[in-house]
């Protein structure tokens, strides 16, 4: 005689959770949590350009430092030279490990009198706006706040001004540009004056910001 087994149930219907992909991605979505939701934002949509970035050799008619200070004096300035190339060095390195790892690059730019110099930071990855903090310059009795944010185009500037009492007009050789920035989605460049001299200008500086924009993008 031959033993009869009743048939098998069938298999119950597979919840579409159970899909590798879907599977994967609640894995994604607890990574996040854990690691913090940038880090979804930043895989889901692709994350930080690893696009290397060359700062151009002159920029708001500045040479590069390094050569500038050696065509003045090559030997007098061996040390400032090495110590402008780690700075920059370092300063680049530091904004990449802070976007991600995205591409970037930190240049610093001289006058042939050695009296104008700023910085050039740029990085393959978009950055929040500039702010300036809320000052009361009525309660304050100030003419202008100390730090001051001023659009040009598509650049932004915070600006110091000089301690001025109300009624009175800011002195603008006693203000100068702290920095300027441009960001768009997979691009920042921002100028860091390094002197006051020549920098006190926004719109001046904006317009280097944008001239370093289109040889960067």
């Amino acid at each position: 005689m031959t033993a009869e087994f009743p048939a098998a149930p069938p298999p119950p219907p597979r919840s579409p959770f159970a899909h590798p992909v879907f599977a994967g991605l609640i894995g994604v979505i607890v990574g996040a949590v854990l690691v913090g939701v940038p880090w979804l934002v930043l895989s889901l949509l692709g994350g930080p350009s690893g696009r290397a970035l060359t700062a151009p050799p002159s920029l708001g008619g500045l040479g590069r430092a390094q050569e500038t200070i050696a065509k003045f004096d090559a030997e007098k300035g061996k040390d400032l030279i090495a110590r402008i190339e780690k700075t920059d060095r370092e300063t680049a390195s530091r904004v990449s490990a802070a976007y991600g790892g995205a591409g970037a690059v930190a240049q610093q730019y001289q006058d042939d009198r050695l009296e104008r110099a700023f910085q050039l930071i740029a990085v393959s990855a978009a950055s929040p706006e500039l702010v300036a903090p809320y000052e009361d310059t009525e309660a304050l009795g100030l003419a202008a706040p100390s730090t001051e944010l001023v659009r040009v185009g598509e650049v932004q500037c915070l600006v110091h001004n000089d301690t001025t009492v109300a009624g009175s007009t800011p002195d603008p050789e006693r203000s100068f540009v702290t920095s300027c920035q441009r960001s768009g989605p997979d691009l920042t460049v921002t100028l860091r004056p390094v002197s006051a001299e020549g920098n006190r200008d926004p719109r001046e500086l904006a317009g280097i910001v944008e001239e370093a924009w289109k040889g960067l993008s």
